[in-house]
């Protein structure tokens, strides 16, 4: 069984909250890491959130940046071969 890999983000009111992280990639296309995580919360349609971000590294550790929109399409694709695969 895989180890549940466990992520501590820190809210923008400074409170800190953990994910547990679902996958790591980069896009050749970019050359940047993004990191796809969830809260577990379930949504109105009884579906898993999932929250994506730029993964970058820093001298404190990471920090999880926005996507920018541009770069959303590609991230998306990976999200859909995940479900895809997992069905």
């Amino acid at each position: 069984m895989d180890k549940l890999q466990i992520l501590k983000v820190k809210k923008s009111n400074g409170e800190e909250v953990e994910a547990e992280v679902l996958l790591c990639f980069e896009l050749e296309k970019t050359g940047k890491k993004y990191i796809l995580y969830t809260f577990n919360e379930i949504d109105d349609k009884d579906m898993e959130t999932i929250h994506a971000a730029v993964l970058n590294e820093t001298d404190e550790g990471y920090q999880l940046d926005k996507i920018p929109a541009d770069e959303w399409k590609d991230v998306k694709e990976v999200m859909r071969e995940i479900i895809r695969n997992e069905e």
